[in-house]
């Protein structure tokens, strides 16, 4: 599901580029507003009804919940993740075209990204069944953490368009590892009896991030007009999201940590 997510991503990059040239922003938006419509609403008409549970509270969770270090450092993730996960999509095309790039090959990179998450989505399913799904989250936050401080620095430092393609692939491979495994690790970590409740308070913080993260970023842009825009005007932009994904890689391993000191140490996991 979520490769087929990223082939519709690197398709709909040319095919938006095509009608933002040929009918204007107006008409895109409403062209994929009515698309929308008509996919969402066959698949709620074909929907399965709720399957039931013979365990499953139907509690919210409480303050004491978000006291427990597990969980709260869950929650740190869960923010942290949708704050940069976005990022390089959102901002690429702009980045690519700061360091000598054409609007074209923005979009080339762009369709990059999402079209080596087809196969990395793929296999980090079936990795993470070989290897466990915390070990996998924690190895993509480190592939996007070390892409965004090796990699993405030094391209808006020397505007290197090929070092921000190995970027682009990187985060591509590692972008949609958390929408793939982080529900997984969860159920895990939580138990069927206890996941919807704290699943449920993790999605809100995860949609908290998804909506702030943009905005929060596009402050961090220099002010200048788009014309001007230099490589280095990224630089603030590129170090937040460096120094968010290496807390949210120690969050991680504190979520290892204690999950081991729990229930004992397990390679997979």
């Amino acid at each position: 599901m979520f490769a087929c997510g990223a082939l519709g991503a690197m398709l709909w990059v040319f095919g938006l580029t095509e009608l933002l040239e040929t009918v204007g922003i107006r008409w895109t938006l409403g062209l994929l507003s009515m698309f929308s419509v008509a996919v969402l609403s066959v698949s709620s008409a074909l929907a399965l009804p709720p399957r039931k549970f013979e365990r499953r509270s139907t509690r919210m969770v409480n303050w004491k919940v978000f006291q427990d270090p597990l969980f709260a450092s869950l929650a740190v993730v869960n923010l942290i993740h949708p704050l940069t996960l976005a990022i390089p999509t959102v901002f690429g095309p702009e980045f690519a075209e700061s360091i000598g790039t054409g609007i074209t090959h923005g979009s080339y990179l762009l369709a990059i990204n999402s079209g080596v998450g087809i196969p990395g989505r793929l296999c980090t399913g079936w990795l993470s069944d070989k290897i466990g799904h915390l070990n996998m989250l924690m190895i993509a936050t480190t592939v996007y953490a070390t892409a965004t401080w090796a990699l993405w620095l030094t391209a808006a430092m020397t505007s290197n368009v090929g070092v921000f393609i190995g970027m682009s692939i990187c985060h591509g491979l590692s972008n949609g590892v958390f929408n793939v495994v982080m529900n997984s690790a969860q159920k895990m970590l939580f138990g069927a009896e206890m996941y919807y409740p704290k699943n449920g308070a993790t999605t809100t913080i995860r949609g908290i991030g998804f909506v702030i993260g943009a905005p929060i970023a596009g402050a961090l842009v220099s002010k200048v007009t788009v014309e001007d825009l230099q490589g280095k005007d990224f630089i603030r932009l590129i170090i937040y999201t460096g120094a968010l994904l290496t807390f949210s890689l120690l969050s991680l391993l504190n979520v290892r940590w204690l999950d081991a000191r729990r229930n004992g140490w397990k390679l997979v996991r």
